[in-house]
C-alpha cells in the first residue's frame, strides 16, 4: 500500500505543475500578442528599410580589377 501511495505522489507531483489553469493562458495569450505585434513591426520596418534601399541604389559601372591587365577591345 505504502509503494502505491509513493507512486501516485509522484505522479500527482509530476502532473501538477503541468497545470497551466487560467492566469497561465490568459498570459499565454498576452505573450502571443505581444509577439504578433512584434512580427508587424519587423515587418514594416524591414519594408522600410528595403524601399529605401531602393531609392538608393546607383546604376553605376561594376568594378572590374582586372580591366588595366586586359588589353583593349577591338572595334
Amino acid at each position: 500500500m505504502k509503494k502505491l501511495l509513493a507512486a501516485a505522489a509522484i505522479v500527482v507531483a509530476a502532473v501538477a505543475p503541468a497545470y497551466a489553469g487560467p492566469k497561465g493562458d490568459n498570459e499565454n495569450m498576452l505573450r502571443k500578442q505581444q509577439e504578433e505585434s512584434q512580427k508587424r513591426e519587423n515587418k514594416d520596418i524591414d519594408k522600410a528599410y528595403s524601399d529605401m534601399m531602393k531609392g538608393t541604389r546607383t546604376q553605376a559601372k561594376p568594378y572590374d580589377p582586372w580591366g588595366s591587365v586586359r588589353p583593349a577591345e577591338k572595334k
